[in-house]
């Protein structure tokens, strides 16, 4: 089901924000509202906190450059509208509890100055810790981490300073796609611990476009295909088991096209970790789509394996991980391990392609075996970004770069956690479950938000240029995925009255 219409049963977010949208055009309408005299908005969606929109028009057809002016002069945001002659302008990037500066330039013409005061940061968000980055680097991209129950996302400077915000507990996965906004799961709990409705389209001044209600709600992760329909982590809540399904929603629509039930290629119990539960026999936290072999993988943390199934038939075509354990009709999936350093992943997270088809996720290492007498505890431990390279038709495999190993036990997350391939070479390596109990790795998953004297939960993100870390964030209490994104995305104006 996809809710996109003005009626009287939708949700009431959307109405809300479609009420305000009208009003907020009428206003400019009915004014007299130009470049040195605009109509601002501050959060006119009620949902983005430190985001605004300027209204004004103009005689000519002009584009328009704004600029958010930073703390300091590195910290400025700037970007480059269109020409047009009514113009609906997001502004991003907003300090919290600030007077910001926005200057307004018209293409060789006016230039006006408006100040915008914002509210101090209101809610469930992460506290820095520690940042290392530089403005040449980062540029005007966020840190963002998304939080895997309550709480809110939000998005870092270089400076540690929060600049981006949602203000309603939007959770789990953050992907932005082709049109350059974000799905993210929904703030509405159908089923403890984040088993969500569904997800938003939404973008970063906090419109939501559309709502994607899943019937077997949403988890973990999403795809976008490359038609434009999503790939969406489900599972059927009535038949005894969680996190074992998944299904293919049409954008337009938002019915459910297809649907792959993971007990048809894997036998619930076969290839077990530590982490198993007849419920929870799977855990699938990550899926992406191949599309040079029509084909899916998908992450089974209860599994310690990536599993690649045909996108048609949703037969098993291989699976990734350590065959210790399983039932010798699988033998035939598995590769046998070539070259030095290797090691098989445990309890992995954020599976996915590179360019060239190597498989790359968070191993967070977590027992670091399928045996029980051999496995590791987290105070020994460690977690890492491992990048394989496969060959289908010998079934080998070979492990070509990790990091996070010389980082030892502070960089160890017993769950959650992501990894992302910017270009060869450079990575971003998100440990989200950092929890210690006086200073040791805790041995048991103790609540993601703890951080007393004795309790501590963290995040740690990084980016790694061959092998030299460029960017760190560590943040209080845990967050499920970290990604860094651009704030502005095109040159478009503010989409409006789309989808309602």
């Amino acid at each position: 089901m996809m809710d996109n219409g003005f009626d009287e049963n939708e949700h009431c977010l959307i109405k809300k924000q479609i009420i305000s949208e009208r009003s907020m055009m009428e206003e400019l309408e009915e004014g007299h509202f130009t470049l040195t005299d605009p109509l601002v908005k501050l959060d006119p969606y009620g949902t983005s906190p430190l985001a605004a929109v300027i209204l004004f028009k103009t005689d000519t057809q002009t584009s328009i450059t704004l600029t958010v002016r930073g703390k300091k002069r590195a910290g400025d945001i700037t970007h480059t509208f269109p020409s047009g002659k009514t113009h609906v302008l997001p502004v991003l990037g907003l300090y919290p509890d600030f007077e910001n500066t926005v200057v307004i330039k018209a293409y060789q013409g006016e230039v006006s100055t408006v100040k915008i005061l914002t509210k101090p940061l209101q809610g469930v968000l992460p506290e820095l810790v520690h940042i290392k980055a530089t403005p040449e680097h980062l540029k005007s991209d966020l840190i963002i981490v998304s939080p895997p129950s309550d709480g809110f996302v939000a998005g870092f400077d270089y400076m540690g300073e929060i600049r981006w915000y949602l203000s309603v507990s939007m959770r789990i996965a953050i992907k932005r796609v082709k049109n350059g906004r974000l799905l993210i799961g929904t703030e509405k709990l159908i089923a403890p611990p984040y088993f969500m409705s569904g997800l938003y389209e939404i973008d970063m001044v906090g419109k939501v476009y559309t709502e994607y209600d899943i019937s077997g709600g949403y988890h973990h992760d999403q795809f976008e295909m490359p038609n434009g329909d999503i790939l969406v982590l489900t599972e059927d809540l009535n038949r005894g088991t969680v996190e074992d399904m998944l299904v293919l929603v049409d954008r337009e629509s938002g019915e459910i096209k297809k649907t792959w039930d993971f007990k048809n290629f894997i036998t619930p119990g076969d290839g077990r970790s530590g982490h198993y539960t007849e419920e929870d026999w799977f855990h699938n936290n990550a899926v992406w789509y191949d599309e040079n072999t029509d084909s899916i993988l998908l992450s089974g943390r209860h599994i310690d394996a990536i599993v690649n199934i045909d996108f048609e038939s949703g037969k098993l075509n291989w699976i990734l991980g350590d065959p210790e354990t399983w039932p010798e009709q699988y033998k035939k999936y598995f590769f046998t391990p070539v070259g030095d350093n290797f090691r098989w992943q445990y309890a992995q997270h954020s599976c996915l392609l590179t360019p060239c088809g190597d498989v790359m996720c968070f191993d967070n290492g977590t027992l670091g075996s399928k045996i029980k007498a051999e496995y590791v505890s987290n105070k020994d431990n460690y977690s890492r970004g491992v990048r394989y390279r496969i060959n289908t038709e010998s079934m080998t495999i070979e492990q070509v770069w990790e990091f996070g190993k010389e980082l030892g036990r502070e960089f160890f997350s017993q769950h959650v956690s992501n990894v992302e391939y910017y270009g060869e070479g450079n990575y971003l390596l998100h440990s989200g479950g950092q929890q210690f109990v006086n200073e040791t790795p805790s041995e048991a998953i103790i609540p993601f938000s703890t951080s007393d004297a004795a309790n501590r939960c963290e995040s740690i993100t990084i980016e790694v240029f061959n092998n030299e870390i460029v960017l760190e964030l560590r943040v209080k209490r845990n967050y499920y995925r970290a990604t860094k994104l651009p704030l502005y995305y095109s040159g478009e104006n503010l989409t409006l009255d789309e989808a309602w």
